[in-house]
């Protein structure tokens, strides 16, 4: 097994949008009221504010926006064939990125800005789903839940009506399971960012971690299988 067919576990998924929700409740709760991942939110928002006058509250919305199209050209570079020969995996260096930057901001040691901690999260995240699309063989997003809601009340349905069908309903619980863990990491991101402030942000890099490591885990394990496989022959 290799690393992209690791990343599409059902375990590795589950972790990656606890974190997404996560962030996006610490950037709401701790840093006024600005989403880290939910660019609908965030417009939605600008657009609301800037009609009704509240114009300081409503710039704190653009920087993230920026981010995030900043992130979509950073993870289009790193997929073009030019640096292919230098960066094997790109989504191990975007994951490895987010796990650093985020310790540094839970640790303290660049400070509690948000002029650089809301965007900084907004682009590591952003780098996280556009690197991990996909739970097994279903494309799904790590870091907001319209999508994987939808889809999955649409499996649902199309896995009872008209007939039973066995594939459809196992797509649905794959979604149903992500939209889940992305309200699950969302409620844990409020309650302990009101409890710790920014150290709360070592939960989610504990997260990544774990992701990590059962990636690291599920590859190793295949490839032991193979070199069994191999020397039995």
């Amino acid at each position: 097994m290799d690393f992209d067919a690791a990343s599409r576990s059902r375990e590795v998924a589950a972790m990656l949008t606890l974190s997404g929700g996560f962030l996006d409740a610490f950037t709401y709760v701790g840093h006024g009221g600005v989403f880290a991942n939910t660019m609908t939110g965030n417009v939605a928002l600008l657009g609301i504010q800037t009609a009704t006058g509240q114009w300081v509250q409503a710039g704190r919305h653009i920087p993230p926006l920026i981010a995030f199209v900043f992130a979509v050209f950073v993870v289009h570079l790193l997929r073009l064939d030019a640096f292919a020969p230098s960066i094997r995996r790109p989504a191990l260096v975007c994951l490895l990125l987010e796990i650093v930057f985020l310790a540094m901001a839970a640790s303290g040691v660049l400070g509690d800005s948000d002029v650089w901690l809301i965007p900084g999260i907004s682009f590591v995240a952003t780098l996280q789903t556009l690197s991990f699309t996909h739970i097994e063989k279903l494309a799904y997003t790590s870091v907001m839940t319209t999508g994987n809601l939808r889809r999955a009340a649409k499996k649902l349905l199309e896995g009872l009506i008209p007939r039973y069908d066995r594939t459809a309903l196992h797509d649905a619980s794959l979604l149903g399971m992500a939209s889940f863990c992305f309200f699950a990491g969302a409620l844990i991101g409020a309650f302990t960012t009101r409890m710790l402030h920014d150290r709360a942000l070592w939960l989610a890099v504990l997260l990544l971690v774990a992701a990590l490591v059962r990636i690291g885990v599920l590859v190793r394990r295949r490839d032991d299988e193979r070199g069994s496989q191999i020397a039995g022959q």
